[in-house]
């Protein structure tokens, strides 16, 4: 199932506590809540508590809350004002606590989540961390305590790789129009005056190509004027 993102966030008033620098992301950092609340609430506690503590969006099984903007950082890391708090995006991965059917959905968007985020700032997988390599806390807990750690990362990964992969083109395939009879005359007989070599007749045309086609046509019919005179 697929998630919806949405954007609720932090009172301007609140960044002083809760994001008060400016940023420029080098990482994705990817937590776990250690608790079974859904996005909207685990936002919703920490807009109104008083802790500094705070991070970038909260996923569950069924949204992605942004409540912090990308280009200002978040107190989720634990490392004072190392990268992690001052240039890591901070994503908590909801239902952790309990696991089950709603974690699994929750992670899962959480890797989609991420590896979109990859592919719109141009980033590989080595951007990605994980709260514990930036404090030493346990945390994701739960990827980490069911030595998922490797596999979680190769998720992320080979997705990036799905969303960057260069479009092909399949010899023979085309999604023009076909033409009808009357055009097909056409194309033929600007065949034989060496107007086109017939093919893609539906591209857009340089318009170079078109005064070049058309100057020995008008030169033609601008002598015979000359001539009937």
């Amino acid at each position: 199932m697929a998630y919806v993102t949405v954007k609720d966030y932090v009172a301007s008033t609140l960044h002083s506590l809760k994001s008060p620098y400016a940023m420029t992301p080098q990482y994705i950092t990817i937590h776990n809540t250690a608790n079974d609340a859904t996005a909207r609430n685990e936002i919703a506690y920490m807009k109104r508590n008083t802790a500094s503590t705070s991070y970038h969006v909260a996923i569950d099984d069924k949204e992605a809350i942004e409540a912090i903007p990308f280009n200002r950082n978040a107190w989720h890391c634990g490392d004072g004002n190392g990268d992690g708090n001052r240039k890591s995006i901070g994503i908590e991965i909801c239902y952790s606590r309990s696991g089950g059917a709603k974690y699994a959905q929750a992670e899962a968007n959480a890797i989609e989540y991420t590896a979109q985020l990859l592919k719109k700032y141009g980033w590989g997988i080595d951007r990605v961390r994980w709260h514990r390599d930036w404090s030493g806390k346990n945390c994701p807990h739960r990827i980490l305590d069911e030595g998922r750690s490797a596999a979680v990362r190769k998720a992320i990964a080979d997705r990036l790789a799905e969303l960057t992969k260069p479009k092909t083109e399949v010899a023979g395939v085309t999604n023009e129009p076909q033409l009808n009879a009357d055009q097909e005359a056409v194309r033929k007989k600007a065949m034989e005056l060496g107007i086109t070599d017939g093919k893609n007749p539906f591209r857009n045309v340089n318009q170079y190509y078109v005064w070049n086609a058309m100057i020995p046509f008008v030169q033609r019919l601008k002598a015979l004027e000359n001539k009937s005179k």
